[in-house]
């Protein structure tokens, strides 16, 4: 399908305003992602105690542990490129209920919103396993907010001798970024696929615990020799996820090739 003005039919004045409009949302959108990249520095501050620059959050959201869905996740969050709230009240009347969430009193949607606020089963039932999940880690909590989902990827934990603790940091990496990435999935299999209706806390809890158990069970298949340079040490697996893993004490030492492996959470 072609779409914009036939040029036959495009006057020098519809060009021009087409044209400052474009330039218009460009500065618009650049001001946004200034916004969120300084809104994710302080966050990294707030939450880990640590300063970062926008040119290493860049280089952290590309990072191999957060896996590419996340990656464009949190590429287009910090944009501000998704097509949510006060975006649908610049098209054609009959997308302005678009903007609303019908769940929370038509309040005005957004991403913080949909990820920390809404009432419709989801959010809330996710961070309350994420918290506890973490915890099982020794992993300070720290409410979640758009500005330390946008550091996800730049997580600092140190020791008390003042070491870093990067297999605690690569847990956080982990669930975290599938916490947020399951809230988000269901957000628009409920909007676009079951015509708003909510789910279940049930059905919610399950999609949690099934997005956490495929990444450690890809975790577990990636210690294989056949990938390569890319496989991953099994040392690094076994002391990302040690302590988190139901029943552990009955697994054997080296559980990356057992069978039936699972989150011992939820």
């Amino acid at each position: 399908r072609i779409t914009g003005a036939a040029l036959s039919k495009l006057t020098q004045k519809r060009a021009y305003q087409a044209l400052r409009e474009q330039k218009t949302q460009s500065l618009l959108r650049h001001a946004k992602t200034t916004s969120n990249i300084n809104l994710a520095i302080e966050g990294a501050k707030a939450s880990f105690g640590t300063k970062t620059n926008e040119q290493a959050l860049w280089k952290l959201l590309r990072h191999r542990d957060i896996d590419r869905s996340m990656r464009y996740f949190l590429w287009m969050a910090m944009h501000d490129a998704y097509r949510i709230g006060g975006k649908w009240l610049h098209f054609d009347p009959q997308y302005h209920e678009r903007a609303y969430c019908t769940h929370c009193n038509n309040s005005l949607e957004s991403m913080d919103h949909i990820l920390m606020r809404c009432s419709s089963p989801g959010q809330k039932e996710i961070w309350g396993l994420t918290r506890k999940l973490l915890e099982l880690r020794d992993i300070p909590w720290h409410q979640p907010e758009m500005s330390n989902i946008l550091a996800c990827a730049a997580p600092v934990f140190k020791s008390q001798s003042g070491h870093r603790e990067s297999r605690k940091e690569r847990f956080f990496q982990i669930i975290v970024s599938s916490s947020v990435q399951t809230i988000w999935n269901a957000q628009c299999e409920r909007v676009i696929q079951c015509d708003n209706a909510p789910f279940s806390t049930e059905e919610i809890i399950n999609k949690w615990k099934k997005k956490i158990n495929r990444r450690l069970e890809l975790d577990c298949l990636m210690t294989g020799d056949h990938f390569r340079k890319k496989a991953l040490s099994k040392d690094l697996v076994l002391k990302t996820w040690a302590g988190s893993i139901l029943n552990e004490h009955q697994l054997p030492q080296d559980w990356t090739e057992a069978d039936g492996v699972l989150v011992g959470i939820g």
